[in-house]
């Protein structure tokens, strides 16, 4: 069943962040590990003050550090030591999910060799597209596009379910037999999203404090399972 709050995010896909920001690495000395998120606005957010948002991290995060990308890091660190992480902001792949070229957008990620990939995308893609174009090979060639030969792919479910998206993001990670992660029911949860922390209707629907939490913590137990 979809959630009501996917079609009332209102945040536009375009210009969520610098164009020339779209892949932002995080080394660290003797990392032991190295993680790749692929995301959208709840990954990462520019400032955009027209829709009450001053802060960039994963919107509606209080900062960065409880976003879910550094809190996973954080969860991450407690065991394995340093974690160099990659974050790319795909929004752009969202509204154009049916166009391959889009992806060369992100090729400066090619090179980070990531371990594991963590994809967390899918609630800016067009709706109208995904009634002509089937999703499911668009999504498969996205997630080949930033995996390499040695890494452990994580898959999670959109955050507001909506089932033209939803079915076919775990159908291809059933396929692949890469780790999917639901985090649909936390989309249901008022307790986690920031409502009343904004004034604008879309930011507050997103994923507040603890609804991060909850994500990383989801993320950072499967990759533990995986890594063990």
């Amino acid at each position: 069943m979809n959630n009501s709050d996917f079609e009332k995010n209102t945040v536009s896909a375009e210009n969520q962040v610098n164009v020339f920001q779209l892949v932002r690495k995080t080394q660290k000395a003797n990392a032991a590990l190295k993680v790749l998120f692929v995301g959208n606005s709840i990954t990462i957010h520019g400032v955009k003050e027209d829709i009450g948002w001053n802060r960039e991290c994963g919107m509606a995060a209080s900062c960065l550090e409880n976003d879910y990308v550094h809190q996973t890091v954080k969860m991450l660190e407690e065991k394995h030591g340093p974690v160099s992480y990659c974050v790319v902001h795909a929004a752009d792949w969202e509204r154009q999910f049916y166009n391959p070229e889009v992806l060369d957008l992100f090729q400066e990620a090619k090179g980070f060799d990531a371990d594991v990939v963590v994809i967390r995308i899918g609630e800016n893609s067009d709706t109208e597209k995904v009634k002509t174009v089937d999703y499911a090979p668009c999504f498969e060639r996205m997630i080949d596009f930033f995996r390499n030969d040695h890494c452990k792919t994580f898959v999670t479910s959109l955050f507001w379910r909506y089932d033209p998206f939803d079915a076919p993001i775990e159908a291809v990670a059933k396929k692949r037999g890469f780790t999917f992660i639901p985090i649909d029911d936390l989309g249901e949860k008022d307790e986690c999203k920031a409502l009343g922390e904004f004034w604008h209707g879309g930011v507050a629907k997103h994923p507040n404090d603890t609804g991060m939490k909850c994500i990383a913590e989801r993320i950072a137990r499967a990759v533990e399972g995986e890594l063990k």
